[in-house]
């Protein structure tokens, strides 16, 4: 019976020592305690939420644990560690005899298995009970995962001070280098911080957490010589402040994020810090221009990829709305659309020499009675320009002129098909305006846009857009610093010692300016002004976003080639073979006679056959065609700088306005340019008056009404039209 007894006994010990240690246990979830961390494309911290535990952490495999935090760690908790089976008795009695000398708790003998099992549990109960359950799962967790394991959970889980878990976490946050690259010194402090993190705090109490470390050192399985080294090396602390780079796109990252892993995203954390700084060193000039934003983004054309994102300038900014996202808020781009206005006109039939009237036109509009009548930036009149130089100077009535002749709605699905969404509504409803940027677009779309013409035409979700020819043309035109001489001057912020595609961009009241441009390794784009809509002050986009522009690309082509391309005049867009490099009349675009004083090269479709000028005439007159008559006598001073024969008027005719017009007083615009310019073809001195009254300006300012306008010359000869302003 006793043998029964005894045997049953037995038994019972053996069932729960095989229940203790075989018993269940809980799926570790990694993802439980990784927060979700957010890194650029080589692995830098842009941003790391806390996590559902409230820390930060990292999650490290047992494969990936450096030997320096392995030695350190054993050192510092459990030099036992690899020999016992999840308990160790030996050091529960040390801790014991410790205990009951200093007569209180000053040592636990909890093995790294049993500290591993605390931290799964979560609890910081000391209990018997508790200490009971931890040895528990321990032993569990030895039975189930192997020793490299168990200490890779403890790494991950151990509580580094700062509210950071995890030996990953805390190499970066304290080092700011991965826990690979940590040296025995530095791996030493680390493994005395979860025993104590408070009290070893380095920022709190350096003396203690240095003799914490030595402590750690002495009992890590060092050589002599690297034993003093390690004791000799001075710490360096990172900065203990929390990542926080490109919050604008990361934010748009987390949008569509899971709330728990790590998250590559294809920034470039050194690029986006170069922008900042670019930002910063403009601040005076923007302020002096009342600009408080601006958002700059550099898009990578070869992969589609975003390069650097910033949506504000300061996204803690908390007095002009720093953290909204300028490059994906909708504002009036201004000019910046004219390219796509001509690259219509290329897929349509047009090249670079076709001749636009540069000439004051009046443009019939959606509203029956309501002609459309631009202006040039300059408020001048070039008479027949060439569409390489309209487009290279943003002139805005060559562009108007050209959509009149391909309408609104051919334009509008171009965009679209480009990848503008924001166009939602009717092509009468923009009308011709929308070449000049009367709709509103972003940054993001735009710059996607652009690169489509970088990319031989393709965008970069593989769809064509446009045609190899009509990129090349673009491209060759908008990287032209000749061509734009004429309006934007030369040695400013749109020229560069290597090829550079750019446009500018101004909106109404000057609320907005851009500047866009790309090469063949990068895009950029660049918005100035303010989230209010408050208008800036003489601020344009060659004033206050070339700057910013300029910068920005010097930086991000070092960054895409690993030096700046100085001198490499390889064109941003190879020219395609069906295009040849001709000679043609600088004033009329066709191939010169003998008899044209001018001639400029340009490349031309392979298949045009070739159309000579007949414009120019032995005597050096000119025979201008009947669109530019009226403008080549109102220009006389203008052509005879030029040297071109002119023909004086014989009678005098109102050139502008044209009789019956209907002009509209716009709200957005400012005063000095509510104005209509009286022009007249006339051989003497003009004279004007507006209902009976003489006016001393050929700049008259709009008044709402019906108005009649007088010229009389010094002949006596008169003409008089009548309009309606309202």
């Amino acid at each position: 019976m006793k043998w029964k007894w005894l045997g049953g006994a037995g038994a019972a010990v053996v069932a729960l020592a095989l229940y203790v240690r075989l018993g269940p246990l809980a799926p570790i979830d990694a993802n439980q305690f990784e927060s979700l961390t957010v890194v650029d494309r080589h692995g830098e911290v842009l941003y790391e939420p806390l996590a559902s535990t409230g820390n930060r952490a990292l999650w490290l495999k047992a494969d990936e644990l450096p030997q320096p935090v392995i030695d350190a760690t054993l050192a510092a908790e459990d030099r036992r560690f690899f020999s016992h089976v999840g308990v160790d008795p030996l050091a529960i009695a040390r801790a014991v005899v410790h205990d009951v000398r200093a007569l209180r708790v000053v040592e636990g003998g909890s093995t790294i298995s049993q500290q591993a099992a605390k931290l799964l549990l979560g609890s910081r109960e000391r209990t018997l009970t508790q200490k009971l359950r931890e040895s528990v799962v321990a032993l569990r967790l030895e039975h189930r995962y192997s020793k490299r394991e168990i200490l890779a959970l403890y790494l991950n889980l151990a509580p580094y001070g700062n509210r950071i878990n995890g030996i990953a976490r805390a190499s970066r946050a304290y080092f700011g280098c991965p826990p690979q690259n940590l040296t025995p010194a530095q791996a030493a402090f680390l493994a005395a911080l979860p025993q104590r993190p408070d009290a070893f705090n380095p920022l709190r109490n350096p003396r203690a957490a240095r003799t914490r470390q030595l402590a750690v050192l002495a009992r890590m399985p060092l050589s002599r010589d690297d034993l003093a080294h390690a004791r000799d090396e001075r710490l360096r602390f990172a900065t203990s402040a929390q990542p926080a780079v490109a919050m604008h796109y990361v934010e748009h990252v987390l949008a569509h994020a899971p709330s728990r892993g790590r998250i590559t995203t294809s920034l470039d954390a050194g690029l986006q810090r170069d922008v900042l700084g670019i930002i910063a060193a403009h601040r005076d000039d923007l302020v002096r221009h009342g600009a408080r934003s601006v958002a700059v983004v550099v898009f990578d054309n070869r992969s589609g990829q975003w390069l650097a994102w910033e949506g504000s300038g300061d996204y803690f900014g908390s007095s002009f709305g720093g953290a909204i996202d300028g490059v994906t808020t909708p504002r009036q781009p201004g000019s910046t659309l004219k390219p796509f206005t001509y690259a219509l006109a290329f897929e349509s039939g047009e090249s670079p020499a076709t001749v636009l009237a540069d000439v004051p036109s009046h443009f019939p509009t959606a509203e029956e009675g309501i002609v459309y009548t631009p202006r040039n930036y300059d408020g001048r009149y070039r008479g027949p320009l060439r569409v390489r130089a309209a487009l290279a100077g943003s002139e805005n009535i060559p562009a108007v002129a050209m959509l009149a002749k391909l309408g609104p709605e051919s334009l509008l699905r171009l965009l679209r098909n480009a990848g503008f969404t924001t166009f939602d509504r009717t092509a009468d409803y923009y009308g011709l305006g929308l070449t000049l940027g009367d709709a509103e677009v972003t940054l993001e779309q735009l710059v996607r846009a652009y690169s489509v013409f970088a990319r031989d035409g393709v965008a970069a979700n593989g769809r064509r857009v446009v045609a190899p020819r009509t990129a090349f043309w673009i491209t060759d035109i908008l990287s032209d610093p000749d061509a734009r001489a004429y309006a934007f001057g030369t040695g400013g912020s749109l020229d560069f010692p290597f090829p550079v595609a750019v446009k500018t961009g101004t909106s109404q009241a000057y609320r907005d300016n851009w500047t866009v441009g790309y090469t063949r390794d990068v895009t950029v784009g660049v918005w100035v002004g303010n989230f209010d809509r408050t208008q800036l002050r003489g601020s344009s986009g060659i004033t206050g976003a070339a700057p910013i522009f300029h910068g920005v690309m010097l930086a991000a082509m070092q960054r895409a080639r690993g030096r700046l391309p100085i001198g490499d005049t390889t064109p941003v867009v190879a020219p395609p073979a069906n295009v040849t490099s001709v000679e043609i009349c600088a004033l009329s675009g066709l191939r010169p006679s003998p008899y044209c004083p001018a001639v400029r090269k340009e490349w031309l479709p392979s298949e045009q056959p070739a159309r000579f000028c007949a414009w120019h005439h032995a005597d050096g007159a000119i025979d201008w065609p009947g669109e530019y008559r009226a403008w080549n006598r109102a220009a006389q001073p203008a052509l005879a700088a030029r040297g071109e024969t002119v023909h004086r008027a014989e009678t005098l005719r109102i050139a502008n306005p044209p009789d019956g017009a209907t002009y509209l007083i716009d709200p957005t615009l400012r005063a000095p340019f509510q104005s209509l310019r009286l022009r007249a073809i006339a051989t003497s001195r003009v004279a004007w008056q507006v209902d009976g009254r003489r006016v001393a300006s050929t700049e008259w300012p709009l008044v709402p009404g019906r108005h009649e306008i007088t010229a009389v010359d010094a002949e006596g000869r008169s003409d008089r039209v009548r309009i309606f302003v309202k």
